[in-house]
């Protein structure tokens, strides 16, 4: 059985295990977070007077006493010099120590990463690559910010900070794997399409459902933050595992038109219909499934941590290292592997640049001209008659023929 469909079952695999999850109904902390403890009580009493105090005519007597919202968190142990408490102590935003080493290690390796990729993209003209860019600084900032927050583990905005950048990090690499697929079926295969997508249309609904899953994991995100009371911090929690669980799926679904690609090539390429510049698409692909693989395996674990609560049977949230090991490590890998197959690379020349979607030029006006009577907007209909001209050339001398759109050439015509 080809890896393509091994990896495809084990998504599934995945992705059931998202449907079916709940977590248990304790207060889960993210990546070894635990919400301050704050419990407000707030009760209003009236009472009326003692039965000696009666109403007559000419007045009464009411007391009302009211007993305002307090704190209840009364913590019994000092924090250290960078604000460490026990887990016990309802202060405690950590339930391990936080490694200042480990973070500031991480932030060199994504820093690292972070150049390479500029330099790469500015080497190869890939403007694209601006995607993965923010996938890394992004992971670069939440390794950042981490290394403050084992110095001042009292803070719960640097605390909210970290946890927001590093679970949203991946979102934009695993949207970088879409425009890359798109770009390599309008480069690679003749027919320049794959089922009943192009290339433009493929990227444009593919980063718009990545754009809907990001948004979903960045408001359970936002409710699971530090701080929050602890079923604020259980509605995040659902809300933020349904979020993986659909990105998950939305990749099963990227694979199936992923492997669909795979299978075409390979027929491309024996029947020798390739062009010797376009026979370099097996890296491109490989370093595909392996970050789509490596993204899965940080889905897994945060499915697995959310769904366990904070129990004593749940180790994850206990321990520091689960999180370095199966969160920052495969998406230190699934970012690596674009540094070492970069697409712009081999994607070059006349085919290597994706034209826009039917639907992004709806979305962005760039098609208002055909629109005009429902918008009437004159201005926006100039400028788009303005790059019309643009793409238009006069046949010289040909009988006063009209302008025809300019063709770029390509290695299959």
């Amino acid at each position: 059985m080809r890896p393509g469909y091994l990896f495809i079952l084990w998504s599934l695999l995945v992705t059931s295990l998202a449907v079916f999850a709940k977590p248990i109904q304790t207060p889960a902390p993210v990546f070894g977070l635990s919400p301050r403890d704050v419990t407000a009580t707030t009760t209003a009493k009236a009472t009326a007077t003692d039965p000696t105090s009666t109403t007559t005519e000419t007045g009464f007597h009411l007391t009302l006493s009211l007993n305002l919202p307090s704190n209840t968190c009364t913590p019994t142990v000092a924090p250290d010099k960078n604000g460490w408490v026990p887990a016990s102590q309802c202060n405690a935003l950590y339930l391990y120590y936080p490694s200042f080493g480990t973070a500031i290690a991480f932030t060199i390796l994504f820093g690292l990463l972070t150049m390479a990729h500029l330099v790469q993209a500015t080497i190869y003209k890939a403007g694209f690559a601006w995607v993965v860019l923010m996938g890394v600084a992004w992971e670069c900032v939440g390794y950042i910010t981490r290394a403050l927050s084992t110095r001042n583990q009292q803070d719960t905005t640097i605390a909210t900070i970290t946890q927001i950048f590093i679970l949203l990090a991946p979102l934009w690499v695993n949207a970088y794997c879409y425009m890359v697929l798109a770009r390599m079926i309008y480069f690679f295969i003749p027919e320049r399409q794959i089922g009943i997508f192009r290339p433009s249309l493929l990227a444009t609904v593919f980063v718009f459902l990545d754009f809907g899953s990001f948004i979903i994991q960045i408001i359970g995100g936002m409710s699971a933050s530090p701080g929050q009371s602890n079923e604020e911090v259980m509605k995040g929690i659902h809300i933020y595992m349904a979020g993986i669980g659909i990105q998950q799926f939305f990749i099963i679904c990227f694979l199936v038109l992923t492997i669909q690609f795979h299978r075409q090539m390979l027929q491309l390429d024996r029947s020798g219909r390739l062009f010797p510049e376009k026979r370099r698409w097996r890296h491109l692909l490989y370093a595909l499934y392996g970050s789509l693989l490596f993204i899965t395996v940080r889905i897994i674990y945060r499915l697995v941590e959310f769904s366990a609560g904070e129990t004593t049977a749940n180790p994850i949230p206990y321990h520091e290292w689960y999180m370095y090991v199966f969160d920052a490590v495969p998406m230190l890998f699934a970012i690596v592997v674009w540094n070492v197959a970069p697409p712009g690379a081999v994607l070059q020349g006349p085919d290597a640049k994706l034209p826009p979607s039917g639907l992004r030029k709806l979305l962005t006006c760039w098609n208002c001209c055909n629109l005009c009577v429902c918008c009437g907007c004159a201005c926006c209909c100039r400028t788009c008659r303005k790059r019309e001209k643009k793409r238009m050339q006069r046949i010289p001398d040909s009988g006063g023929e009209e302008m025809l759109p300019l063709r770029e050439t390509s290695p299959y015509r």
